[in-house]
């Protein structure tokens, strides 16, 4: 199908996705004469793309998830880079070493409301990871509500008991994905379905345990 026809069916705008393709998001497509030729599998990458932004992330953060669901294409699965398609995203100046990958641990602990050593606990329970002393930018939403929970009360043992419950989720998770699907685009948009069937349990079962139940407490 030509890019006016996909635009059509996913209802994504020509200038949006010729925008996704620019940025390496998408792949570019067969070519047909003069003209692309998108396959259906276009419509599920923009619908994956489409989920991903309605949970708030970056560009950058898209291209990194997408990159470790193994959904682009090699050529794009190294570090994300602006292009110059969005003058206005680009940084002034050469970009630094944070902004290429990651912060310090200081510079990340300030953002987070966390102390240097705060962070290196969240290490060390593997909610993150730190490459060549860098930290992740992506990480900075997990580690400010944990700052905050702790500043509500909440005991190191309780972030702790936390992560492993979530261990223990993502198990589940990956063996239901084993099962539903192998190629790495159909198993993507299976994992944000899934995500919100076990956010819909979730969300019941602590609005009956943790909020009702108050009442009988």
């Amino acid at each position: 199908m030509r890019i006016g026809e996909l635009a059509e069916k996913s209802g994504v705008t020509v200038r949006t996705i010729r925008y996704y393709i620019e940025e390496g998001l998408l792949p570019p497509p067969a070519r047909r004469g003069s003209y692309g030729d998108f396959d259906e599998s276009y419509i599920q990458r923009l619908q994956l793309i489409a989920e991903l932004k309605r949970q708030r992330l970056s560009l950058s953060a898209i291209h990194d998830r997408l990159a470790a669901m193994g959904v682009l294409e090699a050529q794009h699965s190294g570090p994300y880079q602006p292009s110059l398609f969005a003058p206005s995203q680009q940084p002034l100046g050469p970009p630094t070493l944070e902004q290429e990958a990651g912060l310090f641990r200081s510079r990340f602990g300030e953002e987070s409301g966390l102390s240097t050593d705060q962070v290196a606990q969240l290490e060390s329970l593997g909610l993150f990871e730190s490459r060549e002393g860098l930290l992740p930018r992506h990480a900075l939403p997990l580690a400010r509500a944990v700052s905050t929970l702790l500043s509500w009360g909440a005991t190191w043992q309780d972030i702790a008991s936390l992560a492993r419950n979530l261990r223990q989720e993502a198990e589940l998770q990956q063996r239901l994905l084993r099962q539903r699907s192998t190629d790495p685009l159909s198993q993507a948009l299976h994992w944000q379905e899934l995500l919100r069937l076990v956010d819909t349990v979730r969300r019941a079962l602590l609005w009956r345990w943790a909020y009702l139940d108050q009442e009988d407490a």
